[in-house]
């Protein structure tokens, strides 16, 4: 009687190894599907507007005369020589840009900046709010409000401005505009947002920007207290400027519209992440590779990062606010100290 040969140990191991490595590359590309939805840009190619084409927002064109101007542009002097770029590879800024651009239109200034940092040491999500009106120098132009900067040259100026005016490095940007910031909001639900008065009665009256945009902005009735706020009402929120304390609160708003649809989705299974992604992902334009933003992704889930901290830049103290260029209302920055205030707010007290 013959014997029956036993299959070698080596040969199984091989068959499950095969198998998950088909498993993994299954779900590899499945991911990298996902992923592809994402709008990209290269920074190196993006084109940079001629500089005799650049242009000066100016709030109040009774003003155009120059009487109101309490500055003039020359008399204005940069502190930079002592910042220096903060790079630390246990901390990775990611910078989420909101520009107001409309359908048809080019790039558009941003409206939003934000930098995102995820810090490995403290486990801390740190959000950093970039106010619009901050006056900067900008390389190859003009000094001009730092929102400018993305206008003129898309995400690498952007990026260079950050650096060499506040000292800190930029990894990977994230873009969305007007319409992709309602349909992503869409997709994560309504947002608990806790108004004051003067918030909601400006929101319930002055929300006739969202109808033409195609959206129903009719028997908005919010009130004083906790709301759940839709998408377009959560977009109007974080874009008030004329309630409170203008722009200081603004950008005060938008961090709280991000930490809001934080908690909504912090908590979803794979499954649902998945759905989110497909709803989400073609609303966004970024610089990031598959590979990067699955680094950052991993960051994040295994080092437990649930907590946010914000603040906003310029910091209280470190700026005066001035009127130049005919009627251009800006916020004159000491660069130096603001790049210590975000040094210290995003690495830490004992950042060097």
């Amino acid at each position: 009687m013959k014997k029956k040969k036993k299959f070698p140990v080596w040969g199984i191991l091989l068959i499950v190894l095969a198998v998950i490595l088909l498993g993994v590359g299954a779900i590899f590309l499945y991911v990298q599907s996902k992923l592809n939805k994402i709008n990209r840009v290269d920074t190196s190619q993006e084109e940079m507007l001629d500089p005799a084409e650049e242009t000066f927002e100016v709030e109040d064109e009774s003003k155009a005369d120059g009487s109101a101007d309490t500055i003039q542009p020359e008399d204005i002097t940069w502190d930079t020589a002592d910042i220096e770029v903060m790079n630390d590879k246990d901390v990775a800024n990611i910078l989420l840009i909101g520009q107001d651009r409309r359908e048809g239109q080019g790039r558009q200034r941003s409206d939003a900046m934000i930098i995102c940092s995820l810090n490995k040491k403290t486990n801390k999500i740190i959000l950093t709010s970039v106010m619009r009106d901050m006056y900067v120098p900008i390389p190859g132009y003009s000094d001009n409000r730092i929102n400018a900067a993305y206008q003129f040259g898309g995400m690498e100026l952007l990026d260079q401005v950050i650096e060499e005016s506040l000292g800190i490095h930029i990894d990977a940007n994230v873009e969305v505009d007007f319409e992709g910031f309602v349909n992503s909001l869409a997709s994560v639900g309504n947002i608990n947002i806790e108004l004051n008065e003067a918030e909601a009665n400006y929101l319930n009256n002055n929300n006739s920007w969202v109808a033409q945009a195609g959206s129903d902005a009719t028997g908005w009735n919010l009130q004083a207290g906790m709301n759940s706020l839709t998408p377009e009402q959560a977009l109007a929120y974080a874009r008030i400027r004329y309630v409170g304390n203008s722009d200081w609160e603004r950008t005060d708003r938008q961090r709280r519209v991000i930490m809001a649809a934080f908690e909504n989705v912090k908590g979803l299974g794979v499954g649902e992440w998945v759905s989110l992604a497909d709803e989400i992902f073609p609303n966004l334009t970024t610089d990031m590779t598959n590979s990067q933003i699955l680094g950052y992704v991993y960051t994040v889930v295994t080092n437990g990062m649930t907590e946010i901290e914000s603040y906003r830049l310029p910091a209280e103290g470190t700026y005066t606010c001035e009127t130049l260029r005919k009627g251009m209302e800006v916020l004159v920055p000491n660069l130096s100290k603001n790049a210590a205030a975000a040094k210290e707010y995003i690495y830490g007290s004992d950042a060097s």
